[in-house]
Formats: structure tokens, sequence, C-alpha cells
């Protein structure tokens, strides 16, 4: 059950509070983007560990998969509320309305974790984490694991991990990703990035590296993978 405390307490408690003020246009301090960061690589690493530790049955591509599913935008905002009062009531929104709300929140938790990283080392971070997710995140495969497709909106859950999956069957190198620019207020961008696999690119846009990167793997399948009717 969520509580009004947090899961672990910081001993710089300017860290946290750094953590939860959300970027505003009109914002002339610090705001939390720099520890969203750092918690996003973080959060990354230490779900792939337990669900590399927990899995050995998976191959890569199984593994990318499930561990998208849960440190994806979508994946944590429905995992949020576990976090308890003290997240939700504890943001900084700022003198102006934020247009994002869920991604905000999401993007804080990430910073929650960066901050937890730099003020307790791991250790800091897995007691949040066992708040953010259940024995069950880690026991139960995805849906998109099962099906390949995210059954909510019928596309592809996971486009990065499709791409891994095609460098395996094909036996190419590993798809490439390169960032081209970043476009935009410092508080919104816009990233670009260009995939190379098999030697055909595509390119994709998006509000952090990491987006940017799912929407070129998405171009690259749109474009180039061999569609099923096209397949002996």
């Amino acid at each position: 059950m969520p509580t009004d405390a947090p899961p672990y307490a910081f001993r710089d408690p300017a860290l946290l509070r750094l953590a939860l003020t959300v970027p505003a246009a009109m914002r002339r301090e610090p705001d939390n983007q720099r520890l969203e960061f750092l918690g996003d690589s973080v959060l990354g690493l230490l779900v792939a560990e337990r669900l590399y530790r927990a899995h050995p049955e998976l191959d890569e591509g199984g593994l990318s998969i499930w561990r998208d599913a849960l440190v994806s935008t979508r994946g944590l905002a429905a995992r949020l509320s576990r976090l308890g009062p003290w997240f939700e009531h504890g943001l900084d929104w700022g003198q102006s309305v934020y247009n994002r709300p869920e991604k905000a929140k999401v993007d804080a938790c990430e910073a929650v974790i960066g901050a937890a990283w730099l003020d307790g080392g791991r250790n800091a971070v897995e007691a949040i984490l066992s708040r953010l997710y259940a024995k069950g995140d880690f026991a139960k495969p995805p849906v998109a694991l099962r099906t390949g497709t995210d059954a909510s909106h019928g596309v592809d859950a996971n486009p990065k991990g499709r791409l891994v999956q095609y460098a395996q069957i094909n036996h190419t190198e590993p798809p490439l990703y390169t960032r081209l620019g970043m476009s935009g207020p410092s508080h919104e961008p816009t990233f670009t990035v260009a995939v190379r696999l098999d030697g055909r690119e595509a390119r994709g846009e998006g509000p952090s590296l990491k987006k940017a990167e799912i929407a070129a793997a998405a171009a690259w399948l749109a474009q180039h993978e061999p569609k099923k009717a096209d397949t002996p």
C-alpha cells in the first residue's frame, strides 16, 4: 500500500527537492532534467539486471521488450501511484501549467531515481524500485512479449527490440543509432536520431533521445521490414 513517507530517506533533502522540480518556461532556477537523464540510465540498468538474472531463457530481444515495458513512459505512469502521496504532493510545477503532466511525472520519477543514486548509491535506488515494482512485474511477461504487439493500440510495442531481433535473424550487425541534432527550447527539446541497419537508414524525432530512437526504429520497420505477404 502507498504511504506518505518516501521509501528512501535522503541525506541531502535538496537533491530530492531538485528531482521534484518540474521544468517550466518561466523558471529561473535549475530543474530536474539533468537528474532525469541520470535516473533514466540507472533505472534501465537495474531493471535489465533483474530481468537478466530472473530469465536466463530469454534472448536479447525478449529481455529488451520486457525491460522497455517496465521502464517506458507508459509503464512507469501505470505504477507511479505505488510511490505514495509524498511523490504527487511534492512535485513543484513552477509558475505555469505544464502541458504534459503525465510525462512530467514520469520524468520526475526518473529524476528521483537519479537523485537517490547520487545520495545513497544502489541501495537507495533499490529501495525506491521495491516500492515502484511488484514481484509480478518481473515474473509475468508483458503483453508485448507474448504477442509482439501492443494489445490496446494494435501497434508495435517495442520497435527497438524488433530491430535487434531482425539483426539476429538476418545475421547482420546490430542497429546503429546516431544523434543528428536537437531543436526547440531547453525545457521542451526535440531530438532527431538516425538508425542504420542492414545498409538502410531511417530517422525519427522525439522529446528525448530514447523516444527519438524508438521513433527511428519504428520508421525503419515501416519503411524496410518485409511484409508477411512479401515473404515466401
